[in-house]
């Protein structure tokens, strides 16, 4: 059984994010239009750097990683690229969902902006984290309530009364490859990191 490690958001240099999708692409060699078939799949990758570190904090680095093995263990990452909220209300599904891009939440204040484009949110904990990002502006309505457009899609069905992560998203990643150390001139350790959401 693999192990879920979570590393402090401090320790990333810089990372390269992307949402995959599981498409392919066709080219007629006679007209030049391409034909697309979509897939329906949706994965964040992800790229880290670790900022470079020296002495017993290198070997708690090289330990966490190491631990990842080669996509035996699991990141719980809080990406520090996401701007952390204080959002002080409980968020939740109004809704039961089974899947799709489109959520009705509750407990927005009534009238006020609830999500803008671009915003992040994570659904889910431990080895269910699922991280998503807002499509479009979301505004609730006078009950509190706002429908809120996300990708990727969700991949499971989830209850009415299902929890929103708002002010600290995470996603759960599988690494892809081993994990490189490479030490430099005074025992300086770097790493680097290439990850898929662990689906």
């Amino acid at each position: 059984m693999s192990i879920i490690v979570e590393l402090p958001r401090t320790w990333v240099a810089g990372l390269e994010r992307r949402l995959v999708s599981a498409t392919s692409q066709t080219q007629s060699p006679f007209t030049g239009t391409t034909e697309v078939q979509d897939w329906g799949g949706e994965w964040w990758e992800y790229d880290i750097e670790f900022a470079a570190q020296s002495g017993p904090l290198a070997r708690s680095v090289s330990a966490a990683l190491t631990a990842l093995g080669s996509g035996r263990g699991l990141l719980l990452f809080a990406d520090p690229s996401i701007e952390a909220k204080s959002r002080n209300q409980t968020i939740t599904l109004d809704m039961p969902v089974s899947g799709g891009n489109v959520l009705q939440t509750t407990g927005w204040l009534p009238g006020l902006p609830a999500l803008a484009s671009g915003d992040f949110l994570s659904i889910g904990t431990g080895r269910q984290t699922r991280l998503h990002q807002v499509a479009f502006d979301a505004t609730a309505n006078m009950s509190g309530i706002a429908l809120v457009t996300l990708f990727p899609a969700l991949r499971q069905a989830l209850p009415a009364g299902t929890a929103l992560e708002l002010n600290r998203p995470q996603v759960l990643l599988r690494p892809t490859a081993p994990v490189p150390t490479r030490i430099e001139r005074v025992a300086r350790h770097r790493f680097t990191l290439s990850a898929r959401e662990a689906l």
